[in-house]
């Protein structure tokens, strides 16, 4: 089976960062979604450029501060906040103030990177003013979205670049699910928890190792993301940006994440049950950057 293990919220901080690029250099992530408006943005865009075999995602929070700044953007602004209002998702937001904050957005990726992301979606709802607007700059953009499917089991079609639909299935599973299973007062997507007993339960070096993912039960040709949160904590990842209500949840996995994702454990179960790893353009476009990599560094298959 094949597995693309994504980071999300890669450039929140500059110390978050630093947990992140840690899972590239000694673990097994192969894909990393990036925020494009925090303070680690523009450290982790230029990591990213010594990394052309992971595969880049928009990791559309929207958590930090407008780049075109407040008062180019007033109707995304929250100034008691310092950066983005909370509800993004309003009528009252501006279509041209949102469509040339996120044209900005992607300048600067574009500019620092070298390219546009490779896979996005939007995380505010479609049908309203900031959500047409994020949609219309993937489209020019050439981002890829609306490629997975949420329900192990359930096939997704991909929708590619080039405006066609491919017949591949990509199956999601990651936190959410993670937290489905932990034993002890489960976090569950509907109803976070600060429990510190469920907290100290959580171990994804299990959700591999146990195959709490059911990653083994899949078919062999599928694909399967699983996504989590590794990096570094400090005051502004502690205290600012994810406003949602797992946000004191997050602060305590992050760690934990990064440690499972570099652990020997976890790389040796990859091994003895033969999981490939790939990226997400190896997912879309079914070639083998993130294999042909590993090649060169000597792995082949193993990590």
């Amino acid at each position: 089976m094949k597995l693309v293990v994504r980071a999300d919220d890669v450039g929140y901080s500059k110390v978050c960062n630093i947990g992140a690029f840690e899972t590239l250099d000694n673990g097994i992530v192969t894909s990393m979604d990036i925020m494009l408006d925090t303070p680690g943005t523009i450290d982790a865009l230029e990591r990213l450029r010594n990394y052309p075999w992971i595969s880049v995602g928009w990791h559309t929070h929207f958590w930090g501060s407008p780049l075109l700044g407040g008062d180019k953007v007033p109707t995304l602004f929250d100034a008691a906040r310092d950066g983005f209002r909370k509800d993004l998702a309003a009528e009252d937001v501006s279509f041209d103030e949102a469509l040339a904050e996120c044209r900005a957005e992607m300048e600067l990726c574009v500019r620092i990177l070298g390219r546009a992301p490779d896979v996005g979606g939007s995380m505010v709802p479609a049908d309203t003013p900031f959500g047409r607007a994020l949609l219309q700059v993937h489209d020019e953009y050439h981002i890829v979205t609306d490629f997975m499917g949420t329900d192990l089991g359930s096939p997704s079609e991909i929708y590619s670049a080039a405006g066609k639909w491919a017949d591949r299935k990509i199956y999601v599973r990651g936190i959410q699910e993670y937290c489905r299973a932990l034993k002890n007062g489960p976090l569950t997507p509907a109803g976070w928890t600060d429990s510190i007993t469920s907290l100290l339960d959580y171990d994804p070096v299990r959700f591999y190792t146990e195959d709490e993912s059911k990653l083994l039960s899949v078919d062999e040709d599928s694909i399967t993301v699983h996504a989590w949160h590794p990096g570094y904590v400090d005051y502004y990842v502690y205290r600012c940006g994810d406003y949602t209500p797992a946000s004191y949840c997050f602060k305590d996995i992050r760690t934990v994440d990064v440690h499972a994702l570099c652990s020997r454990e976890v790389k040796d179960w990859i091994n003895k049950n033969h999981v490939e790893l790939i990226n997400m353009r190896d997912a879309l476009y079914g070639t083998s950057e993130y294999q042909n990599h590993l090649r060169s560094v000597g792995n082949g298959r193993q990590h």
